[in-house]
Order: structure tokens, then C-alpha cells, then sequence
């Protein structure tokens, strides 16, 4: 539904123990799968920081769009990814899209 809705999801996980959960793998999957970011805080200032960095990566974005050749208006997902031919960049991406159907 997130992906569908072209939404990009933030987490921060509330379990405060250092080893990662069920929750928190599915946390971060989800996250990653529309180009946001999972944030596992150990402590509470942590929490802080998380928010801080978000803030910070939502207003640096940057918007990429393009058509296909073949373009087909069928509603399919349709997976991508997005590189960089320099290491010193970081790109966070979502993994696809929903076509929008006709």
C-alpha cells in the first residue's frame, strides 16, 4: 500500500535492546522498500538523533523520473534501482513502482 501511494516510511524501533527483533527486521524491510530508513536506538538520546536525521534526509532529496520506451499502463510493479558511479555518494531509493493503470 505504501509503495502504491508513493510514500516514503521512516521507523524507529521502541525495542531498546541491542539485538534486532522479528519486528525490527520487518521494520527495516519495510522501510527500505520505499526508499526510507529504519533507526534501532539503544538509548534514548539516540531517539534524538534519529529524528535529527531524518529531518536532515528530508530536506536533501532529490525527485529522478523517466518513461520507459515500452511504457504499459497495467498497473504492474515494476522494480528499479538507482546507482552511482561514486562511492562518496549514498543513494536510498525505493525498490519500484506501481504502474497507475488506465
Amino acid at each position: 500500500m505504501a509503495q502504491r501511494a508513493e510514500v516514503i516510511i521512516y521507523t524507529i524501533s521502541t525495542s531498546l535492546v541491542e539485538r534486532h527483533t522479528k519486528g525490527d527486521d520487518d521494520l527495516k524491510t519495510l522501510a527500505e522498500a520505499t526508499g526510507g530508513r529504519a533507526f534501532f536506538p539503544v538509548k534514548l538520546d539516540d531517539v534524538v538523533t534519529a529524528f535529527s536525521d531524518i529531518q536532515e534526509e528530508l530536506r536533501s532529496q532529490y525527485s529522478v523520473s523517466y518513461r520507459p520506451d515500452q511504457f504499459v499502463a497495467n498497473g504492474q510493479f515494476r522494480p528499479i534501482q538507482i546507482t552511482t558511479d561514486s562511492k562518496k555518494y549514498k543513494v536510498r531509493a525505493k525498490k519500484g513502482y506501481y504502474v497507475p493503470k488506465q
